[in-house]
C-alpha cells in the first residue's frame, strides 16, 4: 500500500500509517486530501507524543476535518 500518493520519497510516520490502515474511512479521506493538507497532517503526526493523540488525529481524518 503506497501512502505517498505522488510525493517524492515521502513516507508517513509509522503510527500514522498504521492508524490509516486500521480505519478505512480515514484512509479514504486521506486519499482525498490535497498535497498541502497531506503535508500538514504528516507534520502534525510527527509531533504526536502518545497513542491517544495519534488516535485523535486519525479520528479527525476519519471525520473529514480539515488539516489546516
Amino acid at each position: 500500500m503506497d501512502f505517498t500518493d505522488g510525493m517524492q520519497q515521502a513516507s508517513l510516520p509509522l503510527g500514522l500509517s498504521f492508524g490509516l490502515a486500521a480505519d478505512e474511512k480515514a484512509l479514504n479521506n486521506y486519499g482525498k486530501l490535497t498535497e498541502y493538507e497531506k503535508e500538514q497532517l504528516i507534520a502534525q503526526s510527527k509531533s504526536v507524543k502518545s497513542k491517544d493523540e495519534m488516535q485523535q488525529l486519525i479520528q479527525k481524518v476519519s471525520d473529514g476535518e480539515s488539516m489546516m
